[in-house]
């Protein structure tokens, strides 16, 4: 649902009062389409997302200005030519002509002009990071990183129209895992269905994915983002599903600019076998473990290393592992196992606000390496809980790491699940005042289908 001039109002006076200017003027660019090199076509265009949170509006060239001494707030759209509307359908008006703004700038030519969004040059240093609940930061100096930051913080809980697409984007993903459910089957490629997949997602109301769908069969779902054409752009190959693999599927729908982001994994046409069972079954104890965790106050880090205690304990008793799970966490011989985060924060960017300061932990422990802002939970945050058990070859064929980890893991055991493939379970779950919700529960989580 598009957000009302009301409550855009709200959410740049939020905004505008975190960066507690004084005379500045501040100016948020959405970006331009950027070409293809060597020809005269264009990447698809999606807008700086600081600018989409401020604006609701998606077309190139459309820029927000914010003048700190009257404390208001103007917005630029583009009009095309009678030439150019000869190729193309017009963006819908919005604001003032864009070729308004030089005019505008240069009645506060006098004062200080910060630039945000897209083509902002962003400090390459970034400022000590504080505790999960921001406190206790170095300041930051540089006013782009300063007034994005504080945008960033404001987008990281959502307003009703920002949970009301994220909820429409979930539905259109609904209908595309549920064609999976119904339709996959041995013999198909990745392709086959990634496709058949994406086509409900658009005949649900989705304008684009969210992001490039993941598809892996097999061994190829061993790779975190295993993409199609990943191999080669020009002459990609695709995987038939053969009776008895894992397929892993890790998509979602955009709406209004925000993402959906669902992964399952089935064995498609045959019964699992008892280690596909079983490590399904780890993974999803551990998913549904953690959810329950998403509340209020809670470190988000602790959330993750509470999933690596719980898929550590399986592949203990699985006999991968010997030894105390909370100990094999530590020395990180789960994260050959699972080597990502958690989760993430989900919106505008199904990888939302990556960039924020002061939210992110630099680490060398191999479990808190790709953990992702650690921040304390809040009412209004969307994250993904996403555990995950993978065979990944460049890992445990490493010999660095096989001879550190040689009282930890038994590789006898290991190497002869090589080829397996991996097992993840995600969905996005908004935190509450109360009991987590999960925004894609309608997506069943069948072990087997086809």
């Amino acid at each position: 649902m598009k957000p009302t001039d009301e409550a855009l109002a709200e959410r740049r006076a939020r905004v505008a009062k975190r960066w507690e200017l004084t005379d500045e003027v501040v100016v948020l660019r959405a970006g331009e389409p950027s070409g293809w090199s060597g020809t005269d076509q264009h990447f698809a265009f999606l807008p700086h997302p600081d600018v989409a949170y401020l604006t609701a509006v998606g077309s190139p060239g459309t820029t927000l200005a914010y003048d700190a001494t009257a404390g208001e707030w103007e917005l630029f759209g583009p009009r095309f030519t009678p030439e150019r509307l000869v190729w193309e359908q017009p963006p819908t008006p919005v604001g003032r002509p864009l070729d308004e703004l030089e005019a505008w700038l240069a009645h506060r030519s006098e004062r200080t002009l910060i630039e945000l969004g897209a083509g902002a040059a962003m400090p390459e240093a970034l400022p000590a990071p504080a505790a999960p609940d921001g406190s206790g930061a170095e300041a930051a100096a540089d006013p782009v990183l300063r007034l994005s930051a504080a945008i960033a913080l404001e987008r990281m809980t959502k307003d009703k129209a920002e949970l009301d697409d994220i909820r429409q984007a979930a539905a259109a993903s609904t209908a595309g895992f549920e064609w999976v459910y119904a339709n996959a089957a041995p013999g198909m490629t990745e392709r086959e269905i990634q496709v058949g997949m994406e086509a409900q997602f658009y005949a649900a109301g989705a304008p684009r994915v969210a992001y490039d769908s993941i598809v892996a069969s097999g061994s190829h779902g061993a790779y975190l983002h295993y993409v199609y054409a990943g191999d080669d752009p020009l002459r990609p190959a695709t995987r038939v599903v053969e009776a008895g693999d894992l397929l892993l599927i890790d998509a979602g729908a955009q709406f209004g600019g925000y993402a959906s982001d669902v992964t399952r994994t089935m064995v498609v046409g045959a019964e699992p076998t008892d280690e596909q069972q079983f490590l399904w079954n780890v993974v999803l104890s551990a998913q549904q473990q953690t959810i329950d965790m998403c509340r209020p106050g809670i470190v988000w880090k602790e959330v993750h290393l509470a999933a690596a205690r719980i898929l550590g304990a399986g592949l203990v008793e699985m006999g991968l592992l010997r030894g105390d799970p909370a100990e094999l966490v530590t020395e990180g011989a789960v994260a050959l196992f699972f080597p990502h985060g958690l989760g993430h924060l989900l919106g505008l960017s199904v990888h939302d606000i990556t960039s924020v300061p002061y939210s992110r932990e630099p680490s060398d422990d191999p479990m808190l390496s790709k953990l992702g802002p650690n921040r304390v939970l809040e009412p209004g945050m969307v994250t993904t809980v996403e555990p995950g058990i993978y065979f990944i070859d460049a890992l445990l064929g490493d010999p660095a790491r096989r001879e550190k980890f040689a009282e930890s893991v038994v590789w006898e055991r290991v190497d002869e699940l090589r080829g397996f493939g991996g097992i993840r379970i995600e969905d996005d779950v908004l935190v509450t005042a109360d009991d987590p919700e999960v925004l894609t529960a309608a997506i069943a989580k069948p072990i087997r289908i086809g």
